[in-house]
């Protein structure tokens, strides 16, 4: 699995996902919650959350579904 094989390194897996080619979307998607899951935040690069448009509001959001996961 390649979760298992990348393991410690998000970028390197999900780069090998997407050019593995084939029905990659919802294997990217699955490979990238396990490795982030895995790894945590500061793993993934900078320049892959920076480069998104939206990225502030996409921080904002996602601290927010944190913080309602962590009161359960």
């Amino acid at each position: 699995m390649m979760a298992h094989k990348y393991s410690g390194n998000i970028q390197q897996g999900l780069l090998a996902n997407a050019n593995t080619g084939g029905e990659n979307v919802h294997r990217g998607i699955v490979l990238g919650a396990l490795l982030g899951a895995a790894e945590g935040y500061r793993a993934i690069p900078a320049k892959w959350i920076t480069g998104l448009k939206n990225h502030k509001n996409i921080h904002v959001e996602v601290e927010k579904f944190v913080s309602l996961l962590r009161r359960r």
